[in-house]
Order: C-alpha cells, then sequence, then structure tokens
C-alpha cells in the first residue's frame, strides 16, 4: 500500500505556472466560487448585495491564486524545477494555494465585517471545497497530455525502425564523406574532433560540458570547457543533432527508442544507459525534426 502510494506521489507531472495560463485558471476558479456561494448559500446577504459580496470572494480567490501559482515559481526556481515536479509536489502546492485563498476569504469577511469561521475552520472548508475539483482536473489534463505524449512516442519508435531498417536495405553506393566535427573548450585549449555518428549527447553541468561519444564502440566522457549553447552554435549545420532540454543535446540517429510521459519524452540512446529527457517545450521541434532527419541520407 505504501509502496503503491510512494510511486503515486513520485509520479512526473507537468504544470504550467505562466502568468497566461494561471490567469485563466485563477479567473476560472473565481467563477467557479462565485457560483458556488449562489448556488449553495443563496442570495439572502442583507445588507449586502449577493452579487457584490460573492463576487469580491471570487476576485479574491482570483488575486489568491494567481499570486500563489506564479510567485513561488519565480522566487524559488529550484524548488519548482520542471524535470523534479511531481504529483506529490503538486499537492503541496494545491494546499499552500488554498491557503493564500484562505487568507484572502478571511480578509474579505474582515472588510464586510462579516463573523466567520475561523481561520483554521475556514482552510478547512475551503480545502474540502476546492482540494478534490482542483486535484481532478490537473489529473485528468496530465491524463490527456500522457496519452497524447505516449502515442506520438510510438510514431516516433515506428519512424526509428523505418530510419534504421533503411540504413540496412540502402546499397553503400559512393557515399558522400560525412564532414568531421570539432568540439573547442573556452580559449581553444581543449579540443575534440569526431566524426558525427561518434558523438551520442553532450550534457551540460555546470561551467562544462560532457560530451559522450563512441571510440571504436566503446562509449567514451571527455569533459570541456564551455557552454551547451556554444556547443549547439558549432553544430548548427548539423541536422542530426538537437538540444532537446536546457541541460542536453543528442545526436538524434544515436536514439533507439522513444517513451513518453506527462512532460514530454524519454530518450534511449545507443551505446549509453543514460535516458535523455525531452522537454515538453521542445517536443514540437523534436517531432519535426525527426521527421526531416528521416528524409535524409545516413552515413557510417
Amino acid at each position: 500500500m505504501l509502496s503503491t502510494l510512494r510511486t503515486f506521489l513520485n509520479r512526473p507531472l507537468y504544470e504550467d505556472f505562466s502568468v497566461r495560463a494561471q490567469l485563466r485558471l485563477s479567473l476560472l476558479a473565481g467563477f467557479y466560487v462565485f457560483v458556488f456561494l449562489i448556488v449553495f448559500t443563496g442570495t439572502n446577504t442583507n445588507p449586502y448585495n449577493p452579487y457584490l459580496l460573492y463576487g469580491s470572494f471570487g476576485l479574491g480567490v482570483v488575486v489568491a491564486s494567481l499570486l500563489a501559482n506564479t510567485l513561488p515559481p519565480l522566487l524559488l526556481p529550484i524548488l519548482y524545477d520542471d524535470d523534479r515536479w511531481t504529483v506529490g509536489r503538486h499537492a503541496l502546492h494545491i494546499l499552500w494555494v488554498l491557503l493564500c485563498i484562505t487568507t484572502a476569504n478571511q480578509l474579505i469577511s474582515w472588510l464586510f465585517g462579516l463573523k466567520g469561521p475561523s481561520f483554521g475552520a475556514m482552510y478547512a472548508i475551503v480545502t474540502a471545497v476546492g482540494f478534490f475539483p482542483i486535484s481532478v482536473g490537473v489529473m485528468v489534463a496530465e491524463q490527456r497530455r500522457l496519452n497524447r505524449n505516449l502515442a506520438q512516442a510510438q510514431q516516433l519508435n515506428s519512424q526509428l525502425d523505418r530510419l534504421h531498417e533503411s540504413v540496412k536495405t540502402t546499397p553503400p553506393a559512393t557515399p558522400e564523406l560525412p564532414k568531421g566535427i570539432l568540439l573547442t573548450g573556452e580559449g581553444g585549449k581543449d579540443r575534440l574532433s569526431l566524426l558525427p555518428n561518434q558523438l551520442i549527447y553532450i550534457e551540460s553541468v555546470g561551467n562544462y560540458v560532457e560530451v559522450h561519444w563512441l571510440n571504436f564502440m566503446f562509449p567514451q566522457k571527455t569533459i570541456l570547457r564551455s557552454t551547451l549553447k556554444d556547443v549547439e552554435a558549432a553544430l548548427a549545420d548539423q541536422p542530426q543533432f538537437f538540444r532537446c532540454h536546457r541541460a542536453f543535446l543528442v545526436n538524434l540517429r544515436a536514439v533507439s527508442h522513444t517513451t513518453g510521459n506527462s512532460r514530454g519524452y524519454q530518450l534511449t540512446m545507443s551505446g549509453s544507459q543514460q535516458d535523455i529527457p525531452v522537454s515538453r517545450t521542445y517536443v514540437p521541434a523534436f517531432d519535426d525534426r525527426m521527421s526531416k532527419l528521416a528524409a535524409l541520407p545516413r552515413y557510417p
């Protein structure tokens, strides 16, 4: 039981904390509260106009939820890292949002001179009313995203199979020799010269990059003092290299398998035990690049 719960709470989850996305969700939450109060509380709110009173609570929800969902990711980016965001973290975040909404409700009650429940009781009410629909909404959206990414990953695997099969069946009639690549460290002191298909992937680690490559089919790692941005620029004329994450650049021809999750894709690389993530923001470009790559000839 505990193992199942732990697995569920550690499931990867994606949440768009941008102001645009959260503004839309906050407006929906405020409207939900406004309608909920009218339906379940009624309009007998003497001496106050019910629409003014309930609208104030709805507006409080909009402001509180918008601030609670946008400020923490900006102030605490490490805690809100997309690659580490899980169901468990999001559940704690929802409780934080509901705490902010409770504070707004208490402030509005004080402004209107209403004698409402204590802060603790109000938090319990807000949690009972809001936690379930928010959680269900998030889970439904994530399941849709997961299903979409899983389906797309299957299509990519079919595309990879066709690409690899074409390599086996295409005769090697006078192919054009591949252009070599040269990766240099800061100041040009450290250099690494490779053929394109020797390179598996590159990972950014602080002020350095780790270049993972094959030396006669044996995996090697070379560390260069450089940035992933500089490496990406150096490989810009090679369409098989693609930056799929803020910390990873991969050789698309070395991808042997893809799997999908709610954040995006996970890539299995030939010659490496490391699974490489494809961030959600890179997914459309990744799909497009893979489609174009399948139409290009492959060199040994």
